[in-house]
């Protein structure tokens, strides 16, 4: 069955596209809070959600506030305290921000999957405080999916760093022996024994277990995830990104807004002001994730002329949505609507 995809391309209203989203949203929703699972944009980007746009919310929606959670790598996003002072510099104080996974990515709750890859996806903690959620998502490219979008902003983003870590469970944090100074930080903090200290220090891959707080700690920022990856462990984190999203989503009522805005190449992670390499296309709304992410593809293909992140990433986005769609988070059949 089709789902029911609404789709406005007037760009010169998107604030009031927004609310009207939010009004078909508080329809649904019975009280608050309600969370508003955004993406901060990693400090010197430009290109995230422009937070003005979001600032109707308030009026409407009853008690909302931003949720994220840190992420793994070592940036302003790592540690609560740095992670709110910049999704204020950015412009997102007008609302409370709640960082699900505590101070540093220690505060982590177990959900029972047992589908695919993941027995267990580990996520935020405080994602126990809310059952209604909204996934607000800036629609861009990203070197390992291919795209990011509502999937990747629920199913990544809502990992704690530990589950951040599972769904790159092929790859061990790395340390940079020019950045290392061996001053025993990340030795005397890991949890398992896994980093000894010659003349720098040395992570064994085979004690490893992925919670990342080498990289949290590291006052040299010398420990970080070695990013390139191959087609096969694109295609396994993809698999495990829509796993932890229907994790998320389990027992929960969501909704999902895709702004196609200020389209770029890569995430929103990169922390510097990137070149859009496409115009605006609009701003979606959905019930369903893969209709959601689904529509905003083939939207941003039509104007394009063809699939842009395959032409830049070689990634196939198409197999997240395929894969989500097998395991029962939403279809890839949409119906796109105007908004009334």
């Amino acid at each position: 069955m089709a789902s029911t995809v609404y789709f406005s391309d007037d760009l010169k209203h998107i604030r009031e596209t927004a609310a009207d989203y939010f009004r078909i949203i508080a329809k649904d929703f019975n009280g608050g809070p309600v969370g508003l699972k955004v993406h901060f944009g990693e400090g010197g980007n430009k290109t995230h959600i422009k937070p003005g746009w979001l600032k109707d919310a308030n009026k409407i929606l009853k008690d909302p506030v931003f949720v994220e959670c840190n992420v793994m790598y070592r940036g302003h996003r790592t540690i609560r305290a740095d992670h709110i002072e910049t999704a204020k510099k950015h412009g997102f104080g007008f609302l409370p921000i709640d960082i699900l996974d505590g101070n540093m990515g220690e505060d982590s709750i177990d959900i029972p999957v047992n589908i695919g890859r993941t027995k267990t996806a580990k996520l935020g903690g405080g994602l126990a405080r809310y059952d209604k959620l909204v996934a607000v998502t800036h629609f861009k490219g990203h070197m390992m999916c291919g795209f990011g979008g509502a999937l990747k902003n629920v199913g990544m983003g809502l990992g704690s760093r530990p589950g951040k870590m599972d769904m790159h469970a092929l790859i061990s944090p790395i340390v940079n022996g020019k950045k290392c100074v061996a001053c025993g930080t990340c030795v005397s903090d890991c949890p398992v024994n896994a980093i000894t200290l010659g003349k720098v220090a040395a992570i064994d891959s085979g004690k490893c277990i992925g919670c990342a707080h080498c990289i949290a700690v590291c006052p040299q920022r010398a420990i970080d995830i070695p990013w390139n990856m191959s087609n096969e462990m694109n295609q396994i984190l993809m698999e495990k990104i829509a796993e932890y999203a229907y994790a998320a989503t389990r027992g929960r009522r969501w909704w999902y807004i895709n702004f196609i805005t200020d389209l770029t190449y890569d995430c929103d992670c990169m922390g510097f002001d990137q070149k859009k390499f496409m115009g605006d296309v609009g701003v979606l709304l959905s019930r369903d994730p893969v209709a959601a992410d689904q529509a905003s593809l083939d939207l941003v293909k039509k104007k394009y002329g063809k699939d842009p992140f395959i032409e830049k990433h070689g990634v196939d986005g198409q197999q997240i949505l395929a894969y989500a769609e097998k395991i029962g988070l939403g279809s890839r059949e949409y119906e796109l609507k105007t908004p009334k």
